[in-house]
């Protein structure tokens, strides 16, 4: 019997024990053939001859029956156990299916000579009756409604996967947009009995949406916590006629790692600052955090502001295990004098566009804090006349890159700055933030975009 159809290669293909048919009860093998529709029609005499010309094998678990690739000479019957269908690709295994008893597997490849879609494996020990190419195209020529049901099980497949590759779309679409809609969450976790198929798929999938959908709170709640530390610059309404003061802090991510600030220090001075964080996400939004407290601290205890930021510089390479660091300018205007001292520990140089146009780049004074404990730090002094504007910015802007990855650059800034020096505080930093985006077109936004404008005296 296995001699006559199942040739000696296929024979070695198979990983199993192959049998002969007796091992098993005839007449219950015919019986439980006959459930699966594909052979509800078949005469005793065309059942015995299919089987005749077929044979047992059988599989341990996590066995291998065949793989994905190999010639399609043989289609299966589970007799006992269960066997689960794999898509392997080069980014990995995915479980399509568990197959149980009365399953025909393979038949399809067969009839179509293709290669094998799937590789099987054995969940738990299985028997299977391996039905030969030969044995299957005589029973199809003999047997019409065989042929009939392996389309008829074609189209409902390609419906199954049709309908699957549909509903994966709506759910991805939902995880992009954040919009979880509870009828996809039930669909994936009780699939509709034509997706069962894909149920172990859409489960993991369910799985990852409540994880993303909790993320996603988590990261909001974050997002807002991190807002709420920037100051209010509406808030400073005792300043209007002294100053007008604007910022703006977009983060590439729900969090980031820019930061600014401003704070009255007494009344006359007051303290502005813009800082960026190494790295992205929530590890550089908490050492932001530490940093902004570190510095507000500092500035209120110190009159020097080269000695404070020296202290700050102490604190946070204190237990700074993560080795992260940060840039920040910090600079304390005297209201009534214009006076403006500064320190710049490694970030960009701000730009004081004077009320003729001229235009001053406050360099570095320092490296960035937290790098070395004992890292020098100095001040510097100049001084606002009425009518000037100072602008702070984090490379998130000057680093923004479009299409051909061309920097908006330093120059292009210079020129938005000079453009918008005599706008409101609110109007300037628009034009700039706007300039910017026009720059990048649709290349997504790869850093923090944080900027501060501060106009000394009124507006015209």
């Amino acid at each position: 019997m296995l001699e006559k159809d199942i040739s000696p290669t296929i024979t070695q293909r198979l990983r199993g024990t192959l049998t002969m048919p007796y091992d098993v009860d005839l007449t219950e093998l015919k019986g439980l053939v006959r459930q699966h529709p594909a052979f509800n029609d078949f005469t005793e005499g065309a059942l015995s001859r299919l089987i005749d010309g077929s044979s047992t094998a059988a599989y341990a678990p996590d066995e291998v029956l065949v793989r994905q690739g190999d010639p399609s000479d043989v289609a299966f019957f589970v007799i006992e156990g269960e066997v689960e269908v794999i898509a392997e690709s080069s980014f990995g295994a995915v479980s399509l299916a568990r197959l149980p008893v009365r399953s025909l597997i393979g038949d399809i490849g067969v009839f179509a000579n293709l290669p094998r879609t799937a590789t099987l494996r054995a969940i738990g020990p299985v028997r299977v009756l391996c039905l030969g190419r030969g044995a299957l195209l005589e029973a199809g020529r003999a047997n019409p409604g065989l042929l009939l049901s392996v389309i008829g099980q074609l189209g409902q497949r390609l419906g199954a996967v049709n309908k699957a590759v549909g509903f994966y779309t709506n759910a991805l679409a939902a995880l992009e947009r954040h919009d979880f809609d509870p009828a996809i969450l039930d669909t994936l976790l009780n699939p509709v009995p034509e997706l069962v198929d894909f149920a172990q798929t859409f489960r993991r999938m369910a799985e990852q949406i409540i994880l993303r959908r909790r993320q996603h709170d988590e990261m909001a709640s974050a997002s807002l916590i991190q807002r709420a530390m920037l100051p209010r610059t509406t808030a400073l309404e005792e300043l209007i006629g002294k100053v007008d003061i604007h910022a703006e802090m977009r983060p590439a991510r729900e969090v980031g790692g820019d930061f600014y600030d401003v704070l009255q220090l007494d009344e006359r001075r007051l303290g502005v600052s813009i800082g960026d964080v190494c790295g992205k996400g929530v590890p550089a939004s908490l050492f932001m955090a530490i940093t902004q407290t570190v510095t507000r601290l500092v500035v209120r205890q110190e009159l020097d502001l080269a000695t404070a930021m020296a202290r700050a510089n102490l604190l946070l390479c204190a237990e700074n295990v993560s080795s992260m660091f940060a840039t920040l300018f910090y600079g304390i205007l005297d209201l009534d004098t214009g006076e403006f001292t500064y320190c710049n520990c490694g970030h960009n140089p701000p730009l004081l566009v004077r009320k003729d146009g001229a235009v001053e780049m406050l360099t570095n004074t320092g490296i960035a804090l937290a790098m070395f404990e004992e890292a020098p730090y100095k001040s510097r002094t100049t001084v606002m006349k009425p009518g000037d504007r100072l602008f702070l910015y984090t490379d998130g802007i000057t680093e923004a890159h479009n299409a051909d990855k061309t920097l908006f650059g330093d120059d292009r800034l210079g020129e938005v700055v000079k453009h918008s020096a005599s706008m409101p505080g609110r109007q300037a930093i628009d034009t700039i933030i706007a300039a910017v985006d026009a720059f990048a077109g649709e290349t997504p936004q790869f850093d923090d975009i944080t900027c501060l404008s501060l106009h000394y005296g009124p507006v015209n």
